[in-house]
């Protein structure tokens, strides 16, 4: 009788932990399914919708490992419901991680006159504020010259709208620059550009101060976007939009030069809450410009946040495509500090053009890695 008895008892006890496991795969299906598609929900909907959606990699990493210990324990109806889950939210995997090759890619133009490199890039202002590299040559305005852009869109290009002449790591390159970018212009706010072609800015937001989650930052005016209209050669018509939203602050000290609100609460998630709730409330004052621009448009810049995202979601509207999704290949991580290997910067575009090539360049002292994007201008079959 012992014997049937121990037999019994260990039929019980597998029978618990397989039960267990078909709960914890479940549970992994549904918090995959909520990670893929938080995005639809704003932050001051459900708070925990954005924390969800910057959990979606992590999620899937997750999901893959119980799927594999499913198949393991030949927990069949488990490993089901992870493959439908798998399945649901493949669409979204297809934004974080395309899988473009050469042969999806449209042919690069013969005609060079019509092809149109962006770049993208968070400078982190030349690193002019860093007591150990702000005096060195700049590894990141050297990362521009070699890339060789037609255009560059700047987040904090400048630190605080000083003129490049006064930034140290900048000047050994300022005549490459000049030469180069015969147009440039630079925003109080840090939104630059250099351009081989002339243009038109037009500020995009009311003027005000710079917001943080932590209250107003600073007494500088400035503006959330600035729109350049490009006078391209054969009269072509471009707007380009450059934007920077509002960022998590996760690094904040004691140091900073903040105007503290009274009633904040600078723990990091209240921290990244208020930071979801402006990014959010700054994305549907960008996407209204967008609405109101020329049909050619190309939107880029440090969003802060990750695609899917409600911020990306609202940007993109349902005219815009994401340049990177549409012709760029992997994972490509635009934010390289803290450990946090997400894509936050991004270019999107609509109208008379198509993105041809795409590429996340590595190298800089930034915090940010910058994109470039080559645009087809008379591609015309939308």
């Amino acid at each position: 009788m012992t014997k049937y008895k121990k037999y019994g008892d260990y039929r019980r006890q597998r029978r618990r932990r397989n039960r267990l496991l078909d709960v914890l795969v479940l549970i992994v299906a549904v918090l995959l399914v909520l990670c893929a598609y938080a995005g639809k929900i704003s932050a001051d909907t459900l708070i925990a919708a954005p924390f969800l959606t910057l959990a979606y990699m992590p999620m899937l990493v997750v999901a893959a490992l119980a799927l594999l210990t499913a198949l393991l324990g030949r927990r069949w109806l488990a490993a089901l419901a992870l493959v439908v889950a798998f399945v649901a939210t493949s669409p979204v995997y297809g934004v974080y991680v395309p899988l473009n090759d050469s042969g999806d890619r449209p042919a690069m133009p013969v005609d060079s006159s019509r092809v149109l490199k962006v770049m993208t890039y968070n400078a982190l202002a030349f690193n002019y504020n860093d007591p150990e590299l702000g005096t060195q040559p700049s590894a990141s305005m050297r990362l521009i010259l070699e890339a060789c852009p037609d255009v560059v869109l700047l987040q904090e290009g400048s630190p605080g709208g000083v003129d490049w002449d006064e930034v140290p790591s900048v000047v050994p390159y300022l005549d490459q620059v000049r030469s180069r970018y015969p147009y440039r212009y630079q925003g109080d706010e840090g939104l630059n550009i250099l351009s081989r072609y002339p243009f038109t800015m037009t500020p995009i937001g009311d003027a005000r101060y710079n917001r943080s989650p932590l209250g107003y930052n600073r007494a500088q005016v400035s503006r959330l976007a600035r729109a350049f209209d490009l006078q391209l050669p054969g009269g072509k018509q471009l707007r380009l939009v450059d934007f920077r939203l509002q960022s998590y602050h996760l690094s904040f000290g004691k140091g900073m030069s903040v105007r503290v609100s009274p009633d904040v609460k600078p723990a990091p998630l209240e921290r990244m809450r208020r930071s979801f709730s402006l990014r959010d409330s700054d994305a549907l004052t960008l996407r209204r410009a967008i609405d109101a621009s020329p049909a050619n448009v190309i939107v880029c810049g440090d969003m802060n946040d990750v695609p899917t995202s409600h911020a990306y979601r609202q940007i993109m509207g349902d005219d815009l495509t994401d340049a990177w999704r549409e012709v760029g290949r992997g994972y490509a991580y635009t934010f390289n500090r803290h450990h946090l290997p997400f894509r936050i910067d991004h270019v999107f575009y609509r109208g008379n053009l198509r993105a041809v090539a795409a590429e996340r360049l590595q190298g800089g002292y930034s915090d940010h890695y910058p994109l470039m994007v080559t645009f087809d201008l008379d591609f015309t079959d939308k």
